[in-house]
């Protein structure tokens, strides 16, 4: 959980001489839900995330900065946006294929685009997934969580949300890397009819791609 949003905010409610029960009043919570995100025991969704900026009248990114970062103020360009530049509707984010869309005009925005400083994270994320969704060989699932962690890397240099967001999405791209990992290695026991082992592979990762059918036929074998 991201410790700088928690401090933040807490920070930002003692400035201002507020109690949690009336920052949750103001902003239609549970005094617990704000407990919860100054305790960095949860953190609420983007439009709250929003909604608790404007309160305090600062930046999103602000929100996330670290001490070293909070007196340098982040260029125009940079600014991280929920709201269509357009028609001002909620933006979804879709970060796997790496773009945003508008939910009242349905305008499409590619992230890199919008946020130049991410083109290079949202190019490698963008290949490993698809090295994911299309190879099953174990350099591949190598590949795919080097690359993870080359992005992960990178989004460590910046402290806003979406740098926060996308490290999420790398460590879920880890984890299904090394779920593919796992699926190499029982389908080459599945292949050369080794089943008993090719069974205790499979059962960890069951539900993914064909392993439950291979477990079936698995049985059938031994």
């Amino acid at each position: 959980m991201d410790t700088n949003f928690a401090e933040n905010i807490k920070k930002l409610r003692e400035k201002h001489s507020l109690t949690q029960e009336a920052v949750a009043e103001s902003l239609e919570v549970s005094e617990l839900d704000v407990y919860r995100w100054e305790a960095a025991r949860s953190r609420p969704g983007y439009k709250m995330i929003a909604k608790i900026a404007d309160f305090y009248d600062v930046t999103v990114e602000s929100l996330f900065a670290g001490e070293a970062d909070e007196n340098n103020k982040p260029a125009a360009s940079d600014k991280i946006s929920f709201n269509c530049k357009i028609c001002g509707g909620d933006l979804v984010y879709n970060y796997p294929d790496g773009t945003c869309r508008c939910e009242n005009c349905r305008n499409k925005w590619v992230i890199a685009e919008l946020y130049p400083k991410y083109a290079r994270v949202m190019a490698t994320i963008i290949k490993a997934n698809k090295i994911l969704d299309t190879k099953t060989d174990l350099a591949s699932a190598d590949e795919a969580d080097l690359l993870f962690r080359q992005a992960i890397e990178e989004c460590s240099r910046f402290s806003d949300m979406l740098s926060t967001e996308l490290i999420k999405l790398c460590e879920e791209g880890q984890a299904k890397a090394e779920q593919l990992e796992i699926y190499c290695r029982g389908k080459h026991f599945f292949d050369n009819k080794a089943y008993k082992s090719a069974v205790i592979e499979l059962q960890k990762v069951r539900g993914f791609r064909d392993a439950d059918e291979m477990l079936k036929r698995c049985k059938r074998g031994i």
